[in-house]
């Protein structure tokens, strides 16, 4: 068989958070086969462990001038071998790319392309994550991708990402200081719940792209099939789960509430982030409301949804229209002149929506501001000032909050498919018993996978 040396390349490691050792990639070669077309890629990994991604270069001209431009995540999706995950022994380590499955153009002429292979500490490793939770799924066999474009078959296109796999986001919190709450810039703000305090959170952190829907419960809780009201054949496996107490996700698998299992202790064997553990390896749970508010703001502030754009009205929202189901843009049916909630056999086209169905936020994550209520951690507690960001739990007394009362209501944020726009703001807050089971309330999943 013959093969044609395309291009003789190096690429070092990504600029990663200081530790002792850092990964690194040197003497990388790509080459193709002439007669199948199958590229070959080889390189040589010291410092292992890592997680090791890849991107393919051609000629390009910008501005008269002759560079390097990716041909884009979409085309080397399909790589396979030590790639797209975390390689664990230092040495030469090979990867194979079938550009015909995947790029139109996939002749590459000699000297025209180069491969460049990227290392990431474990503790800083790239920015999307996905993790099989199927019935056939293995611990700590999650793949990671550099960008969104990367990931097989789009992150809408691809139904798995809604259905038997988690897609987890990169969020660059730590040490980075935000104003959490809101002004009164913004009506229907409530002066006490929503009071502006600085907050500082102490790491980074994986969200949920998307909220848990009914097919992701039902993998994870056979036992318990999702509960949720809107249950309608067609749809229902893509809408987000509902009508799950705080307790069965993380706590116990009934209504009793243990506080043995209150954060920080980890969930609850029998709860649902208790059997995805087990399946995944990786530890899950619910978000601070810190973390949920910092995710769903993604760098825009007061008088802003995660987009960037205004904040405009308290209960038709021209602006949430593009980001979220609410009870304005078909989350409740219009009776004369009151809102109904439609009949839980109703299409995806009222009540919750199929999660991805409007517009995502500037960090790529989706349904953050209406749909379903998010559960969060923390005991509620009107005033939070005090807590910088820190989770709403004592951790010396998990039973009570951080100022020593008894707990009680959790919190949940976001919003859901009957509430009014005001309702759904970054900063509005609310909570709940912790067996509450409401056809509004859901929840998405964070966690750290190693991140610092």
């Amino acid at each position: 068989m013959k093969t044609s040396a395309i291009l003789l390349s190096f690429a070092t490691a990504a600029a990663l958070a200081a530790q002792a050792s850092t990964p690194e990639v040197s003497g990388v070669v790509m080459s193709q086969d002439a007669s199948s077309r199958l590229v070959t890629v080889t390189y040589t990994l010291a410092d292992a462990p890592a997680v090791v991604t890849l991107d393919v270069q051609t000629n390009a001209v910008v501005n008269g001038e002759t560079v390097w431009a990716s041909i884009g995540g979409e085309a080397v999706c399909n790589a396979q071998g030590d790639v797209w995950r975390k390689v664990t022994g230092d040495g030469q380590h090979t990867i194979t790319w079938r550009p015909d499955l995947s790029w139109p153009d996939h002749k590459i002429p000699a000297g025209g392309a180069r491969a460049v292979v990227t290392a990431w500490a474990p503790d800083n490793t790239p920015d999307y994550m996905v993790v099989d939770i199927s019935a056939a799924a293995q611990p700590d066999t999650q793949k990671y991708y550099p960008a969104v474009e990367f990931l097989p078959g789009g992150i809408l296109g691809n139904p798995d990402y809604r259905t038997t796999k988690l897609v987890m986001r990169k969020i660059m919190a730590k040490d980075v200081e935000w104003t959490m709450g809101s002004t009164t810039l913004e009506t229907k703000r409530n002066a006490t719940r929503e009071a502006t305090h600085q907050v500082t959170l102490t790491n980074n952190y994986y969200i949920g792209v998307f909220p848990v829907t009914q097919a992701q419960w039902d993998l994870v809780q056979p036992s318990r099939p999702a509960p949720s009201y809107f249950y309608n054949p067609a749809d229902r496996a893509m809408r987000p789960v509902e009508q799950v107490c705080y307790n069965e996700i993380r706590n116990s698998s009934n209504s009793a509430e243990d506080a043995t299992y209150n954060w920080p202790a980890a969930p609850n064997p029998v709860s649902f982030l208790g059997k995805l553990k087990a399946r995944t390896g990786i530890l899950f749970d619910l978000p601070s409301e810190a973390q949920w508010e910092f995710a769903a703001r993604a760098g825009n502030g007061d008088t802003k949804w995660g987009d960037g754009s205004g904040i405009l009205n308290t209960d038709a929202d021209a602006n949430l229209n593009l980001h979220g189901r609410y009870q304005r843009n078909g989350g409740q049916v219009l009776n004369g002149t009151s809102y109904v909630n439609p009949e839980p056999s109703c299409g995806a086209t009222g009540g919750t929506a199929i999660v991805g169905s409007y517009l995502p936020n500037a960090w790529g994550v989706y349904d953050m501001f209406g749909n379903v209520w998010e559960w969060c951690l923390d005991f509620y507690a009107d005033n939070i000032n005090a807590y910088g960001g820190a989770v709403n739990i004592d951790p010396s007394a998990p039973a009570k909050t951080l100022s020593g009362a008894a707990g009680a209501n959790r919190v949940r944020r976001g919003g859901g498919w009957r509430n009014v726009a005001g309702d759904c703001r970054p900063a509005y807050r609310d909570g709940s018993a912790v067996s509450d089971r409401y056809y509004h309330i859901g929840f998405r999943v964070v966690c750290s996978a190693g991140l610092k």
